[in-house]
């Protein structure tokens, strides 16, 4: 069912593919799976049924970096901040290396009116990521705002 899923994918039928994954995860839990249906739940905008699947992986895959991070990005995508900052701050203690994790806390930051946070979160995702066009193109915001 899982390739089955993937081809509805390739062919841009998003909403088959996700059927057919959720149906392999009926039949097995798969860290894998639970990621394919995440990410097309996000790129169809569908953050509630985003959060519910990432909740739903992280009572399997405990403190998975990727369930984490995606757990973040969702809550920032609904406006809970709040929420979203405090698992940038966990998965961030847990890999302070992890791709784009600074930039989504220092987008967190600027929602959030601190703008001297946001901006050393964008150069601290630069440090360790140079090439974060997203946060270079932030910190350059930022200058010419001055």
């Amino acid at each position: 069912m899982v390739k089955i899923g993937d081809y509805y994918l390739g062919e841009n039928n998003i909403d088959m593919a996700i059927k057919y994954w959720v149906e392999s995860l009926e039949l097995k839990r798969d860290l894998l799976i639970y990621e394919k249906i995440i990410a097309s739940f996000i790129i169809k905008s569908d953050f509630e049924q985003a959060k519910k699947y990432t909740l739903d992986g992280l009572t399997y895959f405990k403190n998975n970096d990727n369930l984490l991070f995606n757990l973040g990005l969702i809550d920032f995508y609904l406006e809970e901040y709040d929420e979203s900052l405090k698992t940038m701050e966990k998965l961030i203690e847990k890999n302070r290396y992890y791709p784009n994790a600074h930039y989504i806390r220092g987008l967190i930051y600027e929602k959030k009116g601190d703008f001297e946070r946001a901006k050393k979160e964008f150069v601290e995702e630069v440090n360790i990521n140079p090439a974060s066009r997203k946060a270079w193109q932030k910190i350059k915001e930022m200058k010419n705002e001055k």
